[in-house]
């Protein structure tokens, strides 16, 4: 036996083993996503988040996906000035506000190439037709909303409202009226609660009167231009004013952010919250109560909602990305339809596929999922999407400004709109 030629046989085995953990790790592509959920979090929606990431990465071992959590009213304005700095992730969570400012700024890559012709039409709806121009698709959502009243049904049958019959407005101020309980420094709970301070908020009853009725007279044109110095905006103020007048909606809620008005809900302060439909799965957890209901923004008419504004996260790749093939498969994996299963039936979000929304009828139908066909429902009669390309960010701090002027320094509302309108136009240069 060559003793020579068994040594350096031997050494040559050791080596390679020694260098095979470093091929393999340098074979491996890492992604970078920006999303304002945490996949070890313990929401409903973080869950699921998890969930489909682990999914992706057993089934593609080549590539680890790392998840870097950003504050979600910032993410998108960081994303583009990372972008202008070269080093934003490989892909991004988009607010739907901001989408075709993003699209216009070339930050955004085609991610057609992932999908097939069926699953874009199983996908098709105005959030991604508003990501889509000249054929390219720029990006697909990701927890579809529309925000509404969302109601404890207990509450509203201790107080014996029937959420049905909350058609009007006046319908809603009576209902709140009933619902409160105490007054002054002794309430217990308010019968309404809106999220009226400055950051992290969300779109409420000043924008459902802005958006309703505004046909020829838009309360954003086609840039995006703010037009809400009129009579409904002035309608809009004087009724969140009147309710906090009266006691029915907390005064501290111009302070709240939408978070905290949440969590006023979830500890049982609140019988009815402004807020967005996709919550309500989180918040069936927090309160440990299913029977929480999504009713859509009343209006003058009995016969139909106000219009008000859908929502989604639009998931896009960075054109900047090193690995734009593997951010588009996670893209197309967070939406493919077993996945968008599970975002519905344990994530509490609305189906992104229209062949989703037909399997799952059995469960959309329970008891405790049926605030995801109001939602839908609501979506389809009166959902309004921003003019594509228009910016509109910012539009939901200008109008709780003017509200904040008129509740706590008794400013004229109309002047107080004027105001907001000027700030915001000023602001995006119209």
């Amino acid at each position: 036996m060559n003793t020579n030629t068994t040594l350096r046989g031997l050494m040559a085995a050791v080596a390679l083993c020694a260098l095979t953990p470093l091929a393999l790790h340098a074979q491996q592509t890492t992604i970078r996503m920006w999303t304002f959920l945490n996949p070890e979090g313990s929401t409903v929606r973080e869950k699921v988040l998890g969930k489909v990431i682990a999914d992706f990465e057993a089934s593609h071992p080549g590539i680890r996906v790392r998840t870097e959590q950003q504050v979600w009213d910032q993410m998108t304005q960081k994303f583009m000035a990372a972008s202008g700095a070269g080093n934003a992730p490989d892909v991004i969570w988009v607010n739907s506000d901001l989408l075709g400012t993003v699209m216009q700024t070339g930050a955004l890559a085609d991610i057609s190439a992932a999908f097939t012709p069926e699953d874009l039409a199983d996908l098709d709806n105005p959030l991604v037709q508003a990501a889509t121009e000249g054929g390219k698709v720029y990006g697909v959502g990701q927890s579809y909303m529309i925000f509404g009243l969302i109601a404890r049904k207990r509450f509203l049958d201790e107080a014996g409202v029937d959420p049905a019959t909350i058609r009007t407005w006046d319908d809603l101020d009576a209902a709140a009226q009933k619902l409160t309980k105490g007054s002054g420094a002794a309430v217990e709970r308010w019968g309404l609660c809106q999220d009226l301070g400055m950051t992290k908020i969300d779109p409420g009853i000043l924008l459902a009167h802005l958006l309703t009725g505004d046909e020829g007279d838009p309360a954003f044109g086609e840039t995006g231009r703010a037009n809400w110095a009129n009579e409904r905006g002035v309608a809009g103020i004087r009724r969140v004013a009147a309710l906090i007048d009266s006691g029915a909606s907390p005064r501290e809620g111009l302070n709240w952010t939408n978070d905290e008005m949440y969590d006023q809900f979830s500890a049982g302060r609140c019988a009815i919250i402004t807020g967005a439909s996709v919550r309500i799965g989180s918040l069936q957890q927090s309160t440990g109560d299913d029977d929480i209901a999504f009713i859509p923004y009343p209006s003058d008419d009995p016969e139909g909602p106000s219009r008000q504004a859908i929502s989604n996260w639009t998931t896009s790749v960075w054109t900047g990305s090193k690995n734009p093939e593997a951010a588009a498969q996670l893209v197309a994996f967070m939406t493919r339809p077993e996945a968008d299963e599970i975002w519905v039936t344990e994530g509490g979000t609305l189906p992104a596929r229209a062949s989703t929304a037909e399997k799952l009828a059995d469960f959309l139908n329970q008891p405790s999922n049926r605030h995801m066909l109001s939602a839908a429902n609501y979506i389809r009669s009166s959902g309004w999407v921003p003019p594509f390309g228009a910016d509109i960010s910012g539009y939901r701090d200008d109008m709780d400004r003017a509200i904040q002027q008129v509740v706590m320094n008794g400013a004229d509302p109309m002047q107080a709109l004027k105001e907001a309108e000027q700030a915001y136009n000023t602001r995006h240069g119209y």
